[in-house]
């Protein structure tokens, strides 16, 4: 196995047996390798990131800051020490609009780095067809990202039909539309209703609770997404592992 995915895996606590001893070899044998997964693990404790990709682009934009001398940096021991600097992300370096709490998580970041607006499963849109059902037109405001109008829609939807669904799908409107208060109790009603998309309004509502700073809730219903199923699975885990 490449040395690089490797470093990946054990990143991410997924080495096997086999990959282990291979590991430990390199660690034991190979100076280069050693240094390489000290400043990964650095980097990884303080900035909560696994992936060695994301990683390195952290690094990346340091250097380039640093390149363009829009930073002050204090002189460190030597060049991979100046790197694990990156991992402040950089009050100074990026912009300095998130200052890393070295007391807990910042939820309101995770809630960023987590939400994206759950896909349609529902309703396949075919331009030119059925234009005129109710459903339809709002799954089109939904997809068009006119989430405004996709939430009004849906709540219509719900109302007239009670289908448990348009509840999930009005609570991402809103959510997308930075209205998490709203947003709360139509997934939690969701959940209650236990169809066939209840452990996507968990996750949702998951991540809402971040937002809204509630961590334990937050934790109690990752939990059970985890014990019950395979939604989400890796998200999950690494959620967890962050809150943790």
């Amino acid at each position: 196995m490449e040395r690089e995915e490797l470093i990946d895996k054990y990143l991410q606590s997924e080495l096997t047996s086999s990959e282990k001893d291979q590991f430990d070899s390199l660690l034991e044998n190979d100076a280069t390798f050693r240094d390489e997964v000290e400043l990964f693990k650095n980097l990884k404790v303080v900035t909560g990131t696994e992936d060695r990709d994301k990683l390195r682009k952290s690094m990346a934009d340091f250097e380039a800051k640093i390149a363009a001398n829009e930073t002050k940096v204090i002189p460190l021991f030597n060049y991979k020490k100046l790197l694990v600097a990156a991992s402040i992300l950089l009050v100074v370096a990026i912009g300095g609009i998130t200052f890393l709490n070295p007391f807990g998580v910042d939820t309101n970041q995770l809630y960023a780095d987590n939400f994206e607006p759950y896909k349609n499963v529902v309703t396949p849109i075919v331009r030119g067809e059925n234009d005129k059902d109710d459903e339809v037109i709002a799954f089109t405001s939904y997809e068009s990202k006119d989430y405004n109008l996709a939430a009004d829609q849906f709540e219509t939807l719900y109302e007239t039909t009670k289908r448990p669904y348009f509840l999930l799908y009005q609570a991402n409107s809103l959510l997308a539309s930075d209205k998490v208060k709203e947003a709360i109790p139509l997934l939690e009603k969701h959940i209650t209703l236990q169809d066939e998309l209840s452990e996507r309004s968990k996750w949702y509502l998951s991540l809402a609770y971040l937002k809204e700073n509630r961590k334990d809730e937050a934790i109690v219903l990752l939990e059970e997404i985890l014990e019950k199923g395979t939604f989400k699975k890796g998200d999950v885990e690494r959620l967890l592992k962050q809150l943790k």
